[in-house]
């Protein structure tokens, strides 16, 4: 079991060095400089490539020329991006921190995606010309642009200003390789929101007449469309992948949420079997990520939640409420969602999700309470978002402040309660567990033992929401490690995900496998407690030179030792300085929060300003539910 092994090569902890950043300044200019061109050209009456291809692609499908293209584009872009994040997280989870952004290949597909939506946003703001739907936005005297196409652009530009943020943020505060760093969130959540211009886009084509917008062709291309928006699902990448870094609320959180909001829309949109129509896109899509990361090497592939149980209640829920009913179609759909639903992809997790899933019977009445709250939330703004695409003409209160902007107001207002409630993690401090290890490791050379806690007090995990071991970022010790560990389940190298198993003796469990404590693996036991409590007993990390401050030194459990349990993200962000101000701290956090808040309420005024049109429009549009 032993075996000499090299010592950890730290990699840099804080921002990209300036070639770096040259380089991908270099490559931002090389796609933007055209689509700027472009837009002088055509905004000047010029015949551009681009405009002709527009035409084509809008002779081809019947819409106008500024949806056609640019939503193919989006499309296109929005998967390539998936398939970077999926590759990108998993890279981090086996791997660690990188060399540098240019040095990690799932940054690639992910910059250019970005810098490729955001093009699409302007290029059907370029479009623009002719036939424009009654309320634009205007860009100058003479330039009016659909809304949709603002709400592309203005995702794209979040995403974009997200990458000279966190290098930024890096050098500030350290590297943070989770997923939900607020940078990261600026990335990720720019991308998953550029899906709310699609269906904006479909219905501004359809206040003109477009012939590919009307009929069964047209509403099956709007359900489509906004069945997409059913993309951030991207925040329960984590989970998926067995990691999640906050409380198990919040998966239930966000998928009720989504589950309501999306199957509901587009139920109401396309009519019977569009929950299912939904479901699809949301399964081919997951299909589509599974399979493009299998393609590559040795990276970890993410499981994912089924939905198609939601997707069936709210098929069911509109043969008794008729989606015409908005609001209370919505909030039927959500009750029945966030309990029977949620209870079903509890019983999916037994069968197809990794570590720490399934969650313990007893965790259920919390998590089908927020989960219904959610999805209640996710139906309201269905209601509402469905209603602004003009897709159905309510039959109560339909000119209402409450139809109009209080449904959609309260239903996202609840989910950002739940979230502000139960994401944060929280600490319970008074936690200990003493330590066994079947064969003692040093740190220096190789060695994988059976790890044993007895914990104190010695009910502390009895009610737990999960109690596993996590071992993670080994992958770098591959080219001197003949034999690798690899994962109980998935089968790949750099992570493990390792049941905790009663030995008989209260408070005390023992590791179902061997866990490494050597090179640069990072390895814990993890304790989640209701609702929201994220400790850990450190077992090892390895002396880590990039980080100057005492926590970056070596951790090493040794047998019999006691150790008191930490709050996890002080093991899992040990990159994170703690010299920071305050202040700055709070500046940044209020910074990229602001920035939200402002993104999230130009959508709204560009939906709400948009697709519905004027009191006639309405009652033109109106489709059949």
């Amino acid at each position: 079991m032993f075996a000499a092994h090299p010592p950890f090569q730290a990699p840099p902890a804080g921002g990209a060095a300036v070639s770096e950043i040259v380089i991908a300044l270099g490559m931002t200019l090389a796609v933007l400089f055209p689509v700027a061109w472009f837009l002088m050209r055509e905004r000047a009456g010029n015949r551009t490539v681009i405009g002709r291809v527009a035409d084509w692609a809008a002779a081809k499908d019947g819409t106008p020329r500024w949806v056609a293209l640019p939503s193919y584009l989006a499309t296109a872009t929005l998967l390539t991006a998936g398939f970077g994040v999926w590759w990108d997280v998993a890279t981090h989870m086996q791997r660690g921190r990188d060399e540098g952004p240019l040095a990690n290949p799932s940054h690639y597909p992910i910059f250019l995606a970005i810098l490729g939506f955001f093009a699409a946003g302007l290029i059907s703001a370029g479009l623009a010309k002719g036939e424009l739907p009654e309320r634009t936005f205007r860009i100058t005297r003479s330039w009016r642009a659909p809304m949709g196409a603002m709400v592309i652009t203005g995702a794209g530009l979040i995403a974009l200003a997200g990458f000279p943020a966190d290098d930024l943020w890096h050098r500030l505060f350290g590297q943070d390789v989770t997923e939900w760093g607020p940078t990261h969130i600026m990335m990720i959540g720019g991308a998953v929101t550029c899906a709310l211009g699609l269906p904006l886009l479909h219905a501004e084509a359809r206040q003109v007449g477009a012939p590919g917008t009307l009929g069964l062709r047209g509403r099956l291309r709007g359900a489509i469309a906004l069945a997409i928006c059913i993309v951030p699902f991207a925040f329960l990448m984590e989970f998926d992948l067995g990691v999640p870094q906050f409380p198990a609320a919040t998966q239930f959180i966000i998928s009720g949420f989504l589950c309501a909001w999306i199957f509901g829309a587009v139920r109401a949109w396309f009519g019977p079997g569009g929950a299912l129509l939904a479901w699809g896109v949301y399964l081919v899509a997951h299909l589509f990520l599974m399979a493009a990361t299998a393609l590559l090497d040795d990276v970890l592939i993410a499981r994912f939640l089924l939905f198609l149980p939601a997707a069936i209640l709210v098929e069911l829920v509109a043969l008794v409420v008729p989606p015409r009913r908005a609001v209370a179609f919505g909030v039927v759909s959500g009750v029945l969602v966030g309990t029977v639903g949620m209870a079903a992809e509890w019983a999916w997790s037994h069968v197809f999700m990794p570590l720490p899933q399934p969650l313990p019977a007893h965790t259920l009445p919390l998590m089908l309470a927020v989960g219904t709250g959610a999805a209640v939330g996710g139906g309201l703004l269905g209601a509402w978002h469905v209603r602004q695409l003009g897709a159905v003409v309510v039959r109560d209160g339909a000119g209402s402040t409450w139809e109009r902007h209080g449904a959609g107001l309260v239903g996202m207002g609840l989910f950002v309660a739940l979230m502000a409630v139960f994401a944060p993690p929280t600490e319970n401090p008074g936690l200990s567990g003493t330590v066994d290890l079947a064969e003692p490791c040093d740190g220096v050379r190789k060695c994988l033992t059976t790890v044993t806690v007895t914990m104190r007090p010695a009910d502390a995990v009895d009610d737990a929401i999960w109690f596993y071991a996590l071992a993670w970022q080994g992958h770098r010790n591959d080219e001197t490690d003949p034999n690798p560990p690899l994962d109980p389940v998935a089968g790949v190298t750099g992570v493990l995900r390792v049941e905790m198993l009663p030995t008989g003796v209260p408070g005390q469990f023992r590791s179902a496998h061997p866990l490494p404590m050597y090179g640069n693996w990072k390895t814990l036991v993890r304790v989640h407690q209701a609702p929201t409590v994220h400790m850990a007993l450190p077992v090892h990390a390895p002396d880590d030179p990039a980080i100057t401050e005492p926590k970056g030194r070596q951790v090493l459990v040794r047998d019999g030792q006691t150790v008191p349990l930490i709050t996890e993200s002080e093991f899992l962000q040990r990159e994170q300085k703690t010299e920071v101000p305050d202040w700055l701290w709070s500046t940044a956090y209020a910074a990229v929060g602001a920035s939200w808040f402002a993104l999230i309420a130009f959508y709204g005024w560009c939906y709400a300003a948009a697709a519905y049109g004027t009191n006639r429009r309405r009652s033109e549009i109106g489709a059949r539910a």
